[in-house]
Formats: structure tokens, C-alpha cells, sequence
């Protein structure tokens, strides 16, 4: 099972950080977790082409996590001497059915034309698929925005998408080997929707997660040593996102 972040950043891009994208393969199997503006791009150089990409997860609806979606669906129906038969799993958390509705609205041309597509919503919840499990838990960002526990091949990769400290968050990040969590702003940063440094320690810390990643970084964040903010409060490995950056790689089973 291997990792890479697709998109490190915030709704404001920066040259090494594009919005909201991370891709786990498991197997030959890849999973697409958000799908911010320029996703498919980005995927593309990681090595996964579209057409072997069934399953999509949004941890919520903001644009900065969900616009490239529209472009997953226009490309599946346009592209010259290729026809997509295989469906596509879209899960997410509560709200995506009625996304999906007016995602269709606006652009009737993108619906499914030649294949299915399979939408569930959840909130907090287990699933397990062949090989693999999904675990979800709220993380307090909007009303329904949801983090992922991803364990296969005995290893645990947990993604927050955006978040808030909450004892959820600690609860699906336990023992992870990867935790790709959100560190918006620097310690002490008043915020109250969004993940500071000094929250992502403690909660890396109590969940004795064996790697930190800090995700989707706003500009104060990048304006100060937050690693060294992280580790007043967590002491194991941590590193810090950028595109295109293949975290980890757990060998297969």
C-alpha cells in the first residue's frame, strides 16, 4: 500500500501546493480521496490513469475538495475510441446525493452515459471491501465532513480531509502508520473550523500515530517552523506535504 499527495494545499494554490487530493494504491487498485481543482492533472503524473479509477471519497463539499469531480465524469464520457463500463463508487459524507443532483443540473452533459455510478453517504462507519476497510469518523469542520481510516496489507493510513481538534479524530487515527492530517494555521491561531499545530500534536500524540503528515497548509502556516510547533507536542516523525510527494510506501503482504 502506498501513499502520495496529489494536492498538499488550501483554496489558495501555491506553486509546490494545490488544493485538496491524496492517493492511496493498494495493490493495483487506487483510491481517490477529494478531488480539488486539478486533481485529474495530478494524477495523471502520479502514474494512475482515469480510466482504472472506480473508487472516489469526499470528506466534504467545499470547491477546494470537490470541483475536479465534474471533470472525473466529463472525461469518462469524452474520451475519443474509449467507452467507460466499469462503475464508479462515490462515497462521501451526508449531502453528496443532493451535490451529485446539482452537480447534474449545472452540467447535464457530464451525467453518466455508457456506465454507473454508485453513491453512498456516510457519516461514522465501517466498511469493508475486498482486501481493504474504510472507517469513518466526523471531524467537527462542517456539520458532516468526515476523516478516513484506510487499513489493508496490515498497515493504517488515515486522511482528515479538514477538520477540528475532537476526540473522533484521535479515536480513527489510533496506531495509524500514516496520519495525513490537516495543520492549517500555526499554534494558538484563532480559528474554530480548522486544525492549528499545537492540536495536531496532541492528537497525534494520544493516538500514538507512528507518522505525521501536515496537510493542507495556509499561508501562516508556511510562515513559521511549523514542524517544530508540531513536535512541542508529538515527538515521532513528521514531515511536511508538498505535491506530488509519495509519503510512504508499506510493502506488500
Amino acid at each position: 500500500m502506498d501513499l502520495t499527495i496529489l494536492g498538499a494545499g488550501t483554496a489558495i494554490p501555491t506553486p509546490q501546493r494545490s488544493p485538496a487530493g491524496v492517493l492511496v494504491r493498494i495493490g493495483t487498485t487506487p483510491l481517490l480521496f477529494d478531488v480539488g481543482p486539478g486533481t485529474m492533472a495530478r494524477l495523471a503524473s502520479a502514474g494512475v490513469s482515469y480510466r482504472d479509477l472506480e473508487y472516489v471519497f469526499l470528506t466534504h463539499l467545499h470547491s477546494d475538495h470537490t470541483l475536479d469531480l465534474a471533470t472525473f465524469l466529463q472525461i469518462n464520457d469524452s474520451t475519443p475510441g474509449w467507452t467507460r463500463t466499469r462503475p464508479i463508487h462515490l462515497t462521501g459524507c451526508r449531502g453528496t446525493q443532493r451535490f451529485y443532483d446539482q452537480l447534474m443540473q449545472l452540467y447535464p452533459g457530464i451525467s453518466p452515459q455508457s456506465y454507473s455510478i454508485d453513491i453512498r453517504e456516510v457519516a461514522t462507519e465501517r466498511i469493508a471491501f475486498d482486501g481493504w476497510t474504510i472507517e469513518t469518523a466526523k471531524t467537527g469542520h462542517t456539520g458532516s465532513s468526515i476523516a478516513y481510516r484506510i487499513e489493508a496489507e496490515d498497515h493504517v493510513i488515515v486522511y482528515t480531509g479538514d477538520a477540528r481538534k475532537n476526540p473522533e479524530l484521535t479515536h480513527i487515527a489510533r496506531d495509524a502508520d500514516v496520519f495525513v492530517c490537516e495543520c492549517a494555521f500555526p499554534s494558538g491561531y484563532p480559528t474554530d473550523d480548522h486544525m492549528t499545530a499545537d492540536a495536531v500534536g496532541r492528537i497525534a500524540r494520544a493516538a500514538r500515530v507512528k507518522q505525521v503528515v501536515l496537510n493542507h497548509l495556509y499561508p501562516p502556516a508556511l510562515e513559521v517552523d511549523i514542524v517544530a510547533q508540531v513536535r512541542a507536542t508529538f515527538d515521532g516523525e513528521i514531515v511536511v506535504a508538498v505535491d506530488g510527494m509519495q509519503v510512504i510506501y508499506l510493502a506488500r503482504s
